[in-house]
């Protein structure tokens, strides 16, 4: 979905990416720890507008690949450790809402293990090829996910009062992004069953 909009960004952040030549990749990757951190605090505090900009700034999590691809700087490394960065951002982001008493836990819990499920999965099935296969399918990725949640902080600074079935309209995208992310989870194991 969103996902093949990647090169466009892409090719828009070059310049920038231009910019960090001669910075390690994996310090920007680390740098990306910031911005989930300070969407945490600006949720909890209820400062919904910053919250907002700070979650455009998370999109800093493109910038290490496009340098480390720019100035031949991939590393294994660096592949990993942009992987667990975004398993934290993942997770920070999403028990923001919960902390912040826009969620209920019970509607946020669910949904965090689906996102890690839908990684893990992933991971384990192109392990299990030894590199020989993608396994990136499925309804929804981390790129839509994370789209879709700064709609619906959008919408609720917007129209605060709004409900549907007593839901807030964060709380019904929650539960939209975890019956997505359960399709995805079949999805990516049936691939991995029909190709290993």
């Amino acid at each position: 979905m969103l996902s093949t909009l990647k090169p466009i960004a892409t090719k828009n952040l070059q310049p920038i990416a231009r910019l960090f030549k001669n910075v390690n990749p994996n310090y920007i990757t680390l740098m990306g720890m910031i911005f989930p951190i300070l969407f945490f605090i600006c949720i909890l505090y209820k400062l919904y507008i910053p919250a907002l900009f700070v979650f455009i700034f998370n999109s800093v999590d493109m910038l290490d690949g496009m340098v480390a691809r720019s100035h031949n700087k991939v590393t294994p490394f660096g592949g990993f450790l942009d992987s667990t960065i975004d398993r934290f951002s993942d997770y920070v982001v999403l028990i923001a809402f919960s902390f912040g008493a826009l969620v209920p836990w019970i509607i946020v819990a669910p949904l965090v293990l689906l996102t890690y499920l839908i990684s893990y999965i992933r991971s384990r099935t192109e392990l299990a090829a030894q590199g020989k296969l993608v396994a990136d399918v499925g309804i929804i990725e981390r790129t839509e996910r994370l789209f879709f949640v700064f709609i619906a902080l959008l919408l609720y600074v917007m129209f605060p009062s709004l409900r549907f079935v007593n839901l807030n309209i964060i709380s019904l995208t929650f539960i939209i992004l975890i019956l997505l992310s359960a399709v995805t989870v079949f999805q990516r194991i049936y691939f991995a069953y029909k190709r290993l």
